[in-house]
């Protein structure tokens, strides 16, 4: 079974549009988490993985059967170090024990040999001592296209082989994006415009028995004409959203990248998950319930939007 179709049955399953971003900050954790991890630990190395694992498996716990994705920002770990890629991994691994879909947010994007060691480690198997070996096994990541196209076609052997997908950065929901991403070129398309025509082209590859393509694009909530007239472009291509939330997206702009049949996409809410824990938390099962009960309120959100 493709990715695109693994989505979908999540999505049916668990009746939301969300992708939980996974981006931690140990500032922010509450403090009986970082507390529990000092204590059992003799030092700080220590400390931030058992604080990192701890946290996160509650969140999965918690978001277990309401939302339909996670997605970890590598960033957000790798700033912890080698603890933080431990946690990272081991962090997969539990997401995977529980069949959640999972999209790498690795952003990677680089030319020959260097973007094949990077679908290696993600998407398909590393040579180890003469052993093809899955290491960052996840289902999707997300892929920077502006070094070319043949940079992201280095990915497509191993979606098809293993069943992967990958999401290309499109329209960025940040606020300068259009600086280079709404660039116009000689055909009158802007650099948005023509990434997009171009994964539309390639979409047919992957596309499985839901009709959607594993060849994804990113498009941000936060431009929701543009998220329409992307759409458009790209009818086949699933979609990943980003914006809503903290972002300043509501969920009536992040529905906008939709299909006409009210799917094909996938909202990612990050902070608005997990950020912003207040002091009054001091147990797992509180800061479990809190999780969970904000992932309902996105899922009603989206719900409305779309109805």
């Amino acid at each position: 079974m493709n990715f695109a179709d693994r989505l979908i049955q999540s999505i049916q399953r668990n009746k939301s549009f969300i992708v939980a971003g996974f981006d931690p900050q140990l500032e922010t954790f509450p403090r009986f988490i970082l507390e529990e991890a000092a204590a059992k630990t003799a030092n700080s190395e220590d400390a931030v993985f058992q604080a990192l694992l701890r946290f996160h498996a509650i969140a999965i716990e918690a978001l277990s059967g309401v939302v339909s994705a996670v997605k970890p920002n590598i960033a957000f770990f790798e700033q912890y170090g080698i603890s933080g890629l431990l946690a990272f991994s081991h962090i997969c691994k539990m997401l995977k024990e529980r069949e959640v879909p999972i999209i790498a947010d690795v952003k990677r994007g680089d030319i020959g040999s260097t973007a094949k060691a990077y679908s290696a480690a993600y998407l398909g198997r590393a040579a180890v001592f003469g052993k093809p070996t899955a290491m960052f096994d996840v289902d999707a990541i997300t892929v920077n296209p502006f070094l070319g196209f043949d940079t992201v076609e280095t990915y497509f052997d191993d979606c098809k082989e293993y069943g992967k997908g990958i999401f290309v950065l499109v329209k960025t929901s940040n606020p300068g994006s259009a600086t280079l991403q709404g660039i116009q070129s000689n055909s009158g398309k802007t650099i948005s415009e023509s990434v997009a025509q171009w994964l539309g082209e390639k979409a047919e590859q992957f596309v499985g028995t839901s009709g959607y393509s594993s060849l994804g694009a990113v498009v941000g909530a936060t431009y929701p004409d543009e998220a329409r007239a992307l759409r458009k472009i790209m009818p086949k291509n699933f979609l990943l959203i980003p914006g809503m939330g903290a972002q300043g997206g509501s969920a009536q702009d992040a529905v906008a990248g939709f299909s006409t049949q009210k799917s094909g996409a996938l909202i990612n809410i990050s902070r608005g998950l997990l950020g912003s824990i207040p002091a009054t938390i001091t147990d797992s099962p509180a800061l479990g319930l809190l999780i969970r009960n904000r992932a309902l309120e996105f899922n009603a959100q989206v719900a409305a939007a779309l109805a």
